[in-house]
């Protein structure tokens, strides 16, 4: 993924848009292009990549830790999936759903419930409450210090990206964290109930000692997010699945209608939330109709 290019000076990517990349090096901030190539060979750089620039053009990018093809971004350490208590809504599905698909890309899910001021209305935190990811709780419009500098430490020395659909206070958290009003905030629409999407495109900002992705907001899953070969690994993504792991019948058991299966008798007994085994099923579900013909076109298309 690198170039020829004189005199190089490395960076990273803190917003792209039309083309035109802003890009945050020891002497400011940036504006380049891209070299042909890189649009050529479907590699186009990514907010949060690594870049070598010279002369207001990127002409090297340095190898990712790993992407995410929608919002395009990379090199995430934590995925903060900020879920809110109510208006909107949590659909649950979504959490399960992009926790996976974090994880299968060697990111750490981070649970944040917002809105706590208007209670756990759907029972979301509730539910969660015994899952083995961390967690953090705020209230965006009447932060409790305490909440605040949790956060801040989640964040210190890591790149944070921001999941979650519309509406939840992605943007909000961020400007409660910056104390600006850089990131658009917008209300809910009281007519659609559900959030209008004031992110347009992923944006990295560099505070509480380590990097924000803002994205914009995941209003729905799209199978696209795996990969065929995440199958295998699937059920390592749901860690209250591992004591139960090795216990089943068959050594191969996927966990969905195999007999004498020790997850799906866990499920059973109450052992475990029977709403995240059902977003293992999904999960699955979602994987072995993927095609990977078609899979790689999506990554062909997005350059990943």
């Amino acid at each position: 993924m690198s170039g020829m290019c004189s005199a190089p000076e490395e960076g990273v990517i803190v917003k792209g848009v039309g083309g035109l990349y802003t890009v945050r090096t020891s002497r400011g901030l940036q504006e380049c292009r891209a070299r042909g190539i890189f649009r050529k060979n479907n590699t186009p750089p990514l907010v949060g990549d690594r870049v070598l620039t010279a002369d207001g053009v990127i002409c090297g990018i340095l190898p990712r830790k790993n992407s995410l093809s929608r919002p395009l971004c990379a090199n995430i350490d934590r995925l903060f999936i900020v879920i809110s208590l109510a208006d909107p809504e949590p659909n649950t599905r979504n959490i399960d759903l992009l926790a996976a698909c974090a994880q299968l890309r060697d990111i750490e899910p981070v649970l944040v419930f917002n809105k706590l001021d208007l209670g756990d209305v759907y029972g979301v935190r509730r539910a969660y409450g015994s899952v083995p990811f961390l967690q953090a709780d705020i209230c965006v419009r009447h932060p409790d210090p305490g909440d605040v500098q949790r956060l801040i430490r989640l964040i210190e020395g890591r790149t944070v990206a921001l999941g979650g659909a519309s509406g939840v206070g992605k943007s909000s958290l961020v400007n409660l964290l910056r104390q600006s009003d850089v990131a658009l905030t917008g209300d809910i629409s009281r007519k659609l109930r559900r959030g209008r999407n004031t992110t347009r495109h992923a944006q990295l900002f560099e505070l509480c000692g380590g990097r924000i992705i803002d994205t914009p907001g995941f209003s729905s899953f799209l199978p696209e997010y795996f990969r065929p070969e995440d199958l295998q690994a699937l059920s390592g993504c749901f860690p209250e699945f591992a004591p139960y792991e090795g216990k089943c019948r068959f050594a191969d058991c996927a966990h969905i209608r195999e007999p004498g299966c020790a997850v799906r008798q866990a499920v059973d007994c109450g052992a475990i939330a029977r709403g995240r085994y059902e977003g293992y099923v999904a999960a699955h579900e979602y994987i072995s109709g993927l095609k990977p013909w078609k899979n790689d076109e999506t990554k062909r298309k997005n350059g990943i």
